[in-house]
């Protein structure tokens, strides 16, 4: 096996497959970055059992020269941390021997011990199920907006991730752990009439968010147990949870007594300013009190200190009367999730959802369920 790259844009690839290297695992070879050399590609691969990244990189671009075809495994923490101590602009790998290879620039040579390739487990990355092609900016968007609501630890299993389904032509990426709800609608464009639904764990989109840019298109395809996101030259297949996502649907409140319309960044910082830090960095409790064309925001933490304010810049719709305490971090979390300049903020009642939106993005919606006060 021997070939030339660029180093650089060789470290930016394996780099890809290293973030989801799971080092304390208790098999050797689950450590390590499979490089696979064809006659027209090479193959980067790791994984971590949950979580599977192939990236491809093709004969004749980034100063890849093939010249022998081969594989080995090798731990990619190490390797990453020598390519970047070497100075050249190409650099050249050649294996001489079943666990050695040479790693060489103009004025310096490595010599390295690879790993039993033997030893890592064969992934079959997807090709055949549901499959949609969406704008990868709306993606990295969408998760972002809705990974919010996702507690990875929940008790509920199916709770821990982010669920992806179409209903005709509209995919939507929810996120719940029972106490508020994140939903994004995306228009597909055409009406998709096989089934596609999938959990994705939370780690997984941790690490899928990462490699998502602002540009180009992503391939989603769910098969069996796994969905696998394509993006530019990189594969990453994730196994999915297991359960029921529960229907959100009937969470949204279809009427409302009170709606207030305020500009985002003045009621994120009213809402700032009443969540009182402390030691334990706890979320702190906000009472909300609509009175006509006051709003009054109250807190309190026992030993720290309280909050009282009265807000005024707002237009109100419906009802003149609410009073109602709610987590002062779920309602952060949803404000910061919009980019418009305005929000809408829905109320029934003390013991309904509030249901946060905007006319300026009416693919996003977020609920808060409130909390009582004692």
């Amino acid at each position: 096996m021997y070939f030339e790259i660029n180093r650089n844009y060789f470290i930016d690839e394996i780099s890809k497959c290293n973030r989801i290297v799971d080092y304390k695992s208790v098999s050797p070879a689950l450590t390590g970055i499979f490089i696979e050399v064809d006659s027209d590609k090479i193959s980067l691969v790791s994984t971590n059992q949950t979580l599977s990244i192939k990236t491809n990189i093709f004969a004749d671009t980034n100063d890849l020269k093939i010249k022998e075809t081969g594989s080995f495994l090798i731990r990619g923490k190490n390797f990453i941390e020598i390519l970047r101590r070497m100075d050249d602009e190409v650099i050249s790998m050649n294996k001489v021997e079943t666990n050695l290879i040479t790693l060489s620039g103009e004025k310096s040579e490595f010599m390295l011990n690879v790993m039993d390739e033997q030893d890592f487990p064969t992934i079959s990355f997807k090709e055949i199920g549901s499959m949609i092609e969406v704008e990868t900016s709306d993606i990295k968007k969408s998760l972002n907006q809705t990974i919010i609501s996702v507690d990875e630890y929940n008790q509920k299993i199916v709770l821990q991730g982010i669920n992806f389904q179409i209903d005709s032509s509209i995919l939507y990426i929810t996120g719940t752990d029972g106490k508020r709800v994140s939903r994004k609608k995306i228009e597909l464009g055409e009406v998709y009439n096989d089934r596609f639904v999938a959990n994705v764990p939370f780690k997984s989109v941790s690490e899928i968010m990462k490699l998502l840019s602002d540009k180009g298109k992503t391939k989603i395809l769910v098969s069996d147990n796994f969905v696998t996101f394509t993006i530019n030259n990189s594969i990453i297949q994730s196994t999915v949870l297991e359960g029921n996502f529960p229907d959100v649907n009937g969470v949204f409140p279809k009427d409302f007594n009170s709606t207030i319309y305020v500009e985002n960044k003045k009621f994120l910082k009213l809402i700032s300013r009443a969540d009182i830090p402390s030691e334990e960095n706890s979320s702190t409790v906000v009472n909300f009190i609509l009175s006509g064309e006051t709003i009054c925001i109250k807190s309190n933490i026992q030993q720290i200190g309280s909050f009282e304010e009265e807000f005024k810049e707002f237009e109100l719709k419906g009802l003149e009367e609410q009073n109602i305490f709610f987590n002062s971090k779920y309602l952060l979390d949803a404000l910061r999730s919009f980019e418009t300049k305005t929000i809408e903020i829905n109320f029934l009642d003390s013991k309904a959802p509030i249901v946060v939106v905007s006319s300026e993005d009416p693919s996003l919606s977020q609920i808060i369920l409130p909390m009582f006060s004692s």
